[in-house]
């Protein structure tokens, strides 16, 4: 490991593809984090050998697009349909938001124009009844 290993050129262009090991992380945290993995080093030499060539980041990621597919980037290029990956979250979170307020607001619009509902009457209490309860009232009072 040397010095140029951890350039900060280096590990932004490495942030900004994902090792294809199949951890779905990107170079950079694979190879500095899963040293068993022996993709990353591989790709991180790529990487480098690009970078002391000469070119700049964009043709390192560009080169690696080109030879690996746009499955390689960590997130889409912020283009054409891929706009939807980015602004579908926010914008279903939003619709969600006014749909419940407003299920909300009628719930309780609803609710309070509700009579209070009184509860059921049993038929009529006989006189039996009354008196049967009238003694167990006093019986508790005594």
């Amino acid at each position: 490991m040397t010095a140029r290993d951890n350039l900060a050129a280096i590990q932004a262009i490495e942030k900004r593809l994902k090792c294809t090991c199949g951890c779905n992380l990107d170079i950079y945290t694979c190879r500095t984090t899963d040293f068993t993995c022996s993709v990353s080093p591989a790709l991180h030499q790529q990487v480098l050998a690009r970078y002391e060539a000469g070119q700049s980041g964009e043709q390192i990621v560009a080169a690696f697009v080109a030879e690996h597919g746009p499955a390689i980037l960590m997130a889409p290029p912020r283009r054409g349909f891929n706009l939807v990956a980015y602004f579908l979250p926010s914008v279903v979170v939003v619709i969600a938001g006014v749909l419940l307020t407003l299920a909300l607001r009628r719930w309780t619009r609803l609710a309070g124009d509700r009579p209070a509902v009184a509860p059921a009457a049993g038929p009529p209490a006989s006189p039996a009844e009354l008196e049967r309860l009238r003694h167990e009232l006093e019986r508790i009072d005594a």
